[in-house]
């Protein structure tokens, strides 16, 4: 999933919050000790289509003896994700797994996302021919990898950008039928 950070709703709709950091790992003997800071950026709704659509039930019109069967257009799709771009130097990918849970509790978001599906109903034989469109709220925030230094002196190592999208819905045009 690829989202614009910077241009469009995103950062028209812009919030201000306080910043979430980690607690830094230990020191080395004379190296820093690092810590992981989230920042939220913004928030817009996003509409993508559905990439795992698949196609269920019989190909049975009105008609036909096995028309209660039912055949359906199904669109198979996370409850929510985490993403993030890359790390400006590269030094800040093996911290993902922190950056990723100090943004879904900024974002109240949740721990263990599940596997979703939307089915519509369609009738031969017209077939198969609808489209689906899932929206999100997707959440961005900067994320910066930070060195502590034992005299006390900070530097920022590394950035990047990371999203939580959740609060998904689908839609299906044209518009399910229903019996």
């Amino acid at each position: 999933m690829a989202f614009s950070f910077g241009r469009g709703p995103a950062a028209a709709a812009m919030t201000v919050a306080l910043a979430l950091v980690c607690t830094p790992t230990a020191a080395r003997a004379d190296g820093p000790a690092i810590s992981v800071e989230v920042t939220p950026t913004g928030s817009a709704r996003y509409y993508e289509p559905c990439s795992g659509t698949e196609v269920w039930g019989v190909a049975a019109g009105r008609e036909s003896p096995d028309f209660d069967k039912g055949n359906y257009q199904v669109c198979n799709y996370p409850s929510s994700e985490v993403a993030f771009n890359p790390w400006a130097n590269g030094l800040g990918t093996e911290y993902n797994s922190m950056a990723r849970d100090h943004i879904i509790e900024q974002s109240h978001g949740e721990w263990f996302p599940h596997n979703m599906q939307s089915k519509c109903t369609y009738w031969m034989p017209t077939g198969p021919n609808r489209s689906a469109l899932i929206s999100e709220i997707v959440q961005t925030y900067q994320v910066k990898l930070i060195y502590k230094y034992p005299d006390g002196s900070t530097k920022i190592a590394d950035t990047t950008q990371g999203t939580y999208s959740g609060n998904k819905s689908v839609t299906w045009n044209p518009g399910c039928w229903t019996r």
